[in-house]
Formats: C-alpha cells, structure tokens, sequence
C-alpha cells in the first residue's frame, strides 16, 4: 500500500508538538500552538469533491501559468531546481490559527525570491466564535507574513468553521479580510474548494462582490467548478488542481497550481509613493486613504485605478506634478500596473500679482498688460481701456498663458492681456489703462490675492507715415506708392486724380504735413474740421524731400485733417500730382 508521506509528516509532526506542549518546550522549528498548525492548503480533502445540487458553474481553461503552494510539510525545498522546472511562482504558508508560524516562512520567502519566483503568503485560519477572533488571526498573520510590493496578494485559506454556523462563518471571513486590507492596504484573495464554501457559507457571494480575488481548489479535473455563481461573475484568478504533483528540488508530493492567464502582475501588490513639496498642500485620493501632506508610502491592489488631486492649503497654489503624474493640472490618473511614483509642488504665496504695461507698437496696437504671476477673473470690467478724458475704448482681449498660449480670459493661468482697439488710436491722443478700477471684481492670483489698481498712460504716436492706419485714402486705387530711401519710411504715395483725398483724425494745436515737392506736382487743399484751411502748391523745379506745411494755433482737442487733389497745377508744371509722406501732430 503506498505511504502518504505528507499525511506521515503531519502525524509525526503533530504527535511531537502535543508532546511538547505538554512538556512545555517548542519542537525545534515550530512555535507551540494551540491547534498544533497542521493546516495547509487542501488539508481538507474537500477539494476532491464537488458542491451538491451540481450548482456552481464550470470555468474554462485558457493560458496559464504554472506554480505551487508550499509548507512546512514539504520540509526543505531547493528552490533552484524548482526554478529551473518552469514553476513561476510560490504560495507559502505563513502561519496557521492565532499563534503558530510556519517554521519554512522565511527561508522559503528568501530562496524562491532569490531563484527569480514571485511569492506570497496564506494563512490557514481557524474560525470560531470568541469575540475578535477573526482580527486577531489578521493581524498575527499580517504582522508574520509582512507583504510587500512586489509579493503576491495575501491569502486567507478557509477550510475549517469550528461550529460557527454559515452566517458566521461569512461574517468571520468578511471580518478578516476587511482588517488585512485596513493593515496592508490590499484585498486579500481567497482560498477554497466549491464544495468546502458551499458547505461553510450557502455558497454566499458577500466575499466575492466585496472585491475578494478567488484561488479555487478542485482537484482531478479539466476545468474547476467555481462557488457563489462564478465567483459573482469574476472568474478564478488561482487554480489548484492537484495535490499530488511532483516538482523536482520538493520531495514528496506538492500541490500544483495554475495561474489564469500570463500577467502575474495581476495579483502582485502595488506600492504608490507620493512626495508633497513647498510644505502647502496635501495630495488626497480616490480611493480614500493614500494621500498625505509629506511624503507617503501605501501598497495598493494591483490594476487598480487611482486619482489624486492636489490641495494647495490657505494662501497657497499648486505648480506641478512629477513621476507617473505630470502637467498642472490638479488632478492626476494613476492605473497601479506596476509600482507608480508622484510628486507634487506646492509655493505660499502672501504677494499680490503685479502688472506692466507695454505701449502700442503702432496705430492698432495691441496695448499689452504683463503679470507677474498667473492670475484669473480678467472681465471687461477689470480691464479697461479709456481716452484721457474717460471716454471708453472698444477693443478685443486675447489673454495668454506664461507660454504664449491663448486661453480663457476667466482662466487660472493667465499672464499677459492684451488690448487691441476696435479702431486705431488716434495720433496724439492720450490714453489709460485701468487694471482693477474702483467697484469692479478685481483680478486675482491663484490663491486669491487681488491685484492692486493701476494705471497706465500713453498717447497715440504724433508721427504718421502715409501707409499708416489713421490715414484713409480714397478712392481706391487712386494713391500710387512710390518707393524711396529719401522718403520718411522709405515709401511715399501720390495721386492726381481730381478728388482724391487722405484724411486723418489727430489730436493737437496743429499738424505738419511733408510732402515731396517736384517739378511735375500740382495743386492741393487742406481741410481742417470741414474748414478749408488753404491751398498749397506743390510744384518745385528740383524733386525735394521733407517740405512741411504747417497747420497751427488750433483748440488742443480732437481734429479731422483732410487733404484733397485739384487735378490742376501752375503754368509749367509738368503735371498734377500730390505727393505725400507723412504727417506730425503738435501737441
């Protein structure tokens, strides 16, 4: 009749620790425990027989990857060779009830770890109904067990009840796998046959909707039957499906198991590091609990889905992520599929933003206000553009980030307006630009700080080039540009068409206009608010640059100047053109 070596050990091993319990002494190895910690995976023989009623559904087998379970009853292992038979990873008993370690825990853990397996651990508990007992066995196996990132998920192995009814078995199951999650962050997977849970908890899918992994043990099959409907549609993640196997580097029989699928990063524990910097903030989560205001560190279930959002403290503002997350904004999307790191930046900030103003680089502006910070809240009614006597300006706002990027003016990141007039400014007119004027929602900085009232003068440039844009010529097509060195901007234009005329608003006492004198010019007339102001020849024998005549001694205020073509010249005159190049406001 062949020997059931393991069955042997167990015996052996038990009738030694009773012994020395009863002496008072520790067998060699094994810690002194009440229930003499002869449980291990399959213990119960359960996993040979299927649930009754034939109810639970039959999983399909696809890929997987092969592994083993081990303990103290394999005595000692040589991990190399079981590395080198293809095994990928190792569960291991950690302790066993309240009180009993597994004697191989540690070496195991440290040799398969060394032989390239990843490994984790399970403990084999022992339900009943003193008060506490289910978190009593929790934390004894987590502090034993100690998992890590990098192991694999917890496991609690249920194949015992001591007279606890099925509601208490469930409870006690849902009680110990809540503490393992409270002390080491992840949910633990769960160990059982379908006949051994459908016999213990009326086959309840409490565990399984509770986000409970399943490491089902049916034995001698093709396929595993599974508990509480398909494990409440989730599938098996572990399948042991024999005792009996053989490994090369274990004497004696193993169990063997499979893992379904290639992807054993989907049951290894996940580590999550957040570092807050600037000392004003905190970084909270989604699911609750992984954040923190300094630096953090928590284990996290595999695949799971993470969001972090940054929380700057009072007076205080965000600035950036770094590691897995990045950009400004305040929150950030992690997928834990491996080990994930972020940082984030807080600054205080006491300082209210501080503005600049640039002129207008010509008649259309824009008009640009620069802050010194990021800033929000920029309205129409903030930002202000008016003449020097009050009168409001029309003009369009383009707000930009630090960058040069064009974003909403309402915004959070904005750093320059700028202002660019539904019209061109008037040559010589004065004008101001009002940051946060009296009664209106002032401009703020990231944390709140408003911007103090400001205001920036300016005046319409006095000197105008023909081709400006205060200068309307008319009709079209009938000024012709004329390149030249000589002239002002390096152009002028001319017209004889009888009619033909350039006018220009200014703002002043007065205004030179220089024209180009020649012997082919003709006749002209100058109009001042409607007001024929004279008529000027144009004729010279020789092409002269930079002749002005001057309009003066006008009311300082708004003006319309408009020159106009006669279509005649003098007696000798060659033709009847009018030349101009620009013109010069007097203040």
């Amino acid at each position: 009749m062949p020997v059931d070596v393991k069955r042997l050990r167990r015996l052996l091993a038990l009738v030694a620790a009773l012994a020395a319990f009863s002496a008072g002494v520790a067998v060699p190895g094994h810690a002194v425990s009440r229930d003499g910690g002869d449980g291990y995976a399959g213990v119960s023989g359960e996993a040979d027989r299927s649930p009754a009623g034939a109810k639970a559904s039959r999983a399909s087998v696809g890929i997987t990857t092969p592994g083993i379970d081990v303990s103290h009853w394999q005595d000692a292992i040589d991990w190399t060779k079981v590395a080198e038979a293809g095994k990928r990873f190792a569960f291991m008993k950690a302790t066993d009830g309240a009180d009993y370690v597994d004697p191989t825990y540690v070496a195991n853990r440290a040799a398969a770890r060394a032989n390239g397996l990843m490994v984790g651990a399970y403990h084999f508990s022992r339900p009943d109904a003193s008060k506490g007992d289910a978190r009593a066995e929790a934390r004894f196996f987590v502090r034993v067990a100690d998992p890590k990132p990098g192991d694999l998920l917890p496991v609690l192995d249920i194949e015992t009840s001591r007279g606890l009814n099925q509601a208490g078995v469930t409870k006690w199951i849902t009680t110990w796998v809540a503490e393992v999650r409270r002390l080491t962050g992840v949910i633990p997977m769960v160990y059982t046959s379908p006949y051994g849970w459908q016999t213990r908890t009326g086959d309840t899918r409490v565990v399984a909707r509770e986000g409970a992994p399943l490491w089902v043990a049916h034995w001698g099959v093709s396929s595993p039957t599974l508990p509480a409907g398909d494990w409440d549609g989730h599938g098996w993640i572990v399948w042991q499906h024999t005792s009996s196997g053989k490994v090369p580097g274990i004497v004696g029989r193993v169990d063997l198991d499979r893992l379904a699928g290639t992807a054993l990063g989907r049951i290894i524990v996940r580590r999550l590091s957040i570092t807050v910097g600037g000392d004003a903030g905190r970084v909270t989560s989604r699911p609750t609990g992984l954040g923190c205001a300094t630096t953090c560190e928590h284990n996290v279930d595999p695949d799971a889905t993470v969001t972090l959002t940054a929380v700057p403290d009072a007076g205080a503002y965000f600035v950036r992520w770094t590691g897995d997350c990045s950009g400004t904004a305040t929150t950030c999307t992690v997928r834990m599929g491996g080990a994930r790191t972020a940082g984030a930046r807080f600054v205080t900030d006491i300082t209210p933003p501080t503005a600049t103003l640039s002129g207008p680089r010509g008649f259309n502006g824009p008009v640009l206000i620069t802050l010194d910070e990021d800033v929000h809240r920029v309205t129409p009614s903030n930002v202000v553009l008016r003449t020097q006597s009050g009168a409001r300006v029309t003009a369009h706002r383009t707000c930009r980030t630090g960058a040069g990027a064009t974003v909403p003016c309402t915004g959070t990141s904005v750093r320059s307006v700028a202002l660019t007039p539904a019209s061109p400014f008037v040559p010589g007119r004065g004008y101001r630009v009002t940051l946060d004027p009296a009664g209106a929602a002032p401009v703020r900085d990231r944390v709140g700080n408003p911007a103090a009232t400001a205001v920036f003068a300016f005046r319409g440039a006095s000197g105008v080039q023909q081709d400006h844009a205060p200068v309307i010529k008319k009709p079209a097509g009938a000024w012709k540009t004329v390149d030249s060195k000589e002239a002002s901007g390096g152009t002028f234009v001319v017209s004889g068409l009888a009619g033909a005329s350039a006018s220009m608003a200014f703002f002043g006492t007065g205004v030179d206009w220089s024209m180009v004198t020649g012997p082919n010019r003709g006749l002209a007339r100058m109009y001042v608010d409607g007001v024929l102001t004279r008529t000027i020849d144009l004729y010279a024998p020789i092409r002269t640059f930079g002749v002005a005549r001057r309009i003066e001694g006008l009311t300082s205020g708004t003006h319309a100047l408009r020159i106009v073509v006669l279509g005649r010249h003098r007696n000798g005159s060659a033709g009847s053109f009018v030349a101009i190049d620009r013109f010069d406001v007097l203040p």
